[in-house]
């Protein structure tokens, strides 16, 4: 078993070092050819796909949809979470309050949607600064109020100026909105928008069509190469609060796709991502009038850690909010690549071919994370209250 591990290990290592030529081929202040194709038209900014894989081009001209999804047990499964054709681009999840998570999916195409997406469910901040990263027209059920150090969504969409829909006070001619009654569960859980009739309700709302600057993330077909973590499972601890939430993904190399049943489905992604990042709890007295206390976690979006899983691998990353989009880093292949450039620079023998003025203006070398082509699932924990992630069956067991 050791012997193979070196093998893999060293195998992936020459595969490493292989790739960088071509990123550094790509790379130029920073940025790559491929970052530059995903934001050109005809590529899905979310999943990377093309035309010929089913992308309308018609969808670079709108924005990304972005739906606020409940998770309590009461709610699984999620309709449409695992519809055949349209299930999410991306599902982001993340502890809300109470020690519970809740999702936000995000669509690049609002024309393709399931039947059926649910239980909808209220709005808190940090999805909402969330789905700035990328633009998206924020779809909810209800949201949370500011209330002594507490602030809640609704400052956050007035402060930010966030384009949103939200059941409790838009007047939904189109009838987006509804409530599913074929669940013994109470009522804040059968919470429904018809997919069909986003496309109407956007119009009704009168929002801008045109999207304006956001996240497009780095896709290529060599994401693994630079992996050297096996992860042929993963499981993922918001926090301490969130333990009893974790979920569990298990590769699947039939189908090259990482698989959940934490969701009472089977639902599969090609990539997850893992952004660890600090979180702070905050209490609200007297919630609803109840009397009672809750307690709500905030996301500070300071970015640090992370992972990345495909293919039965894992890598590790970094993670930044620049200039209000989404950024994450190859640490290792930035790395490899920073020392290529130092030695190519050391070998010049003609000093008047490195104008320093340029060279100063181009700043450092540094690598995009790419992504497997598909759809993923991002997983947002705490670093600094328990948040943690385990590889099981692997060398270390776990990395936290």
């Amino acid at each position: 078993m050791g012997k193979y591990r070196y093998l893999l290990r060293g195998a992936l290592i020459l595969a490493l070092t292989l790739c960088i030529g071509i990123f550094m081929a790509a790379c130029s202040e920073g940025g790559s050819d491929a970052e530059e194709e995903n934001a050109a038209s005809g590529v899905n900014p979310l999943t990377g796909a093309t035309e010929e894989e089913g992308y309308d081009p018609a969808a670079d001209n709108q924005r990304i949809a972005a739906f606020v999804v409940e998770n309590a047990p009461e709610a699984r499964p999620q309709w449409g979470m695992d519809d055949p054709d349209y299930s999410p681009d991306i599902v982001l999840q993340g502890e809300v309050e109470a020690g519970i998570t809740r999702t936000l999916w995000m669509y690049a195409d609002y024309n393709k949607l399931p039947e059926i997406i649910g239980p909808m469910r209220s709005a808190r901040p940090p999805y909402i600064r969330f789905s700035e990263l990328f633009d998206a027209v924020f779809i909810h059920w209800g949201m949370s109020s500011s209330k002594g150090s507490y602030v809640g969504a609704d400052d956050v969409f007035e402060d930010d100026e966030v384009d949103h829909i939200d059941q409790m006070t838009f007047s939904d001619n189109t009838g987006m909105y509804d409530r599913e009654g074929t669940r013994a569960v109470s009522m804040e859980h059968t919470g429904i928008v018809y997919g069909s009739k986003v496309p109407a309700a956007l119009e009704e709302a009168g929002f801008r069509k045109e999207p304006e600057d956001y996240t497009h993330l780095d896709f290529s077909d060599l994401a693994l190469i630079t992996s050297v973590i096996p992860a042929q499972q993963v499981k993922v601890k918001y926090s301490d609060k969130a333990a009893w939430d974790s979920t569990t993904w298990t590769y699947d190399s039939e189908d090259g796709k990482y698989h959940t049943a934490n969701f009472q489905n089977d639902f599969e992604r090609d990539n997850l991502i893992i952004l660890y990042d600090e979180t702070e709890y905050i209490d609200k007295a007297d919630y609803g009038g109840s009397g009672a206390t809750l307690t709500y976690c905030d996301y500070d979006f300071s970015g640090g850690k992370g992972y990345i899983l495909c293919k039965g691998t894992a890598k590790e990353i970094e993670w930044r909010v620049e200039d209000g989009k989404l950024v994450l880093i190859d640490p290792e292949a930035t790395r490899v690549a920073q020392e290529k450039a130092a030695e190519a620079a050391a070998e010049a023998e003609d000093e008047e071919k490195q104008d320093a003025e340029e060279e100063e203006e181009a700043g450092p070398v540094e690598i995009n994370a790419s992504l497997y082509p598909g759809k993923s699932w991002i997983g947002w924990i705490s670093s600094n209250n328990g948040g943690s992630v385990e590889f099981p069956g692997s060398e270390d067991g776990s990395e936290e």
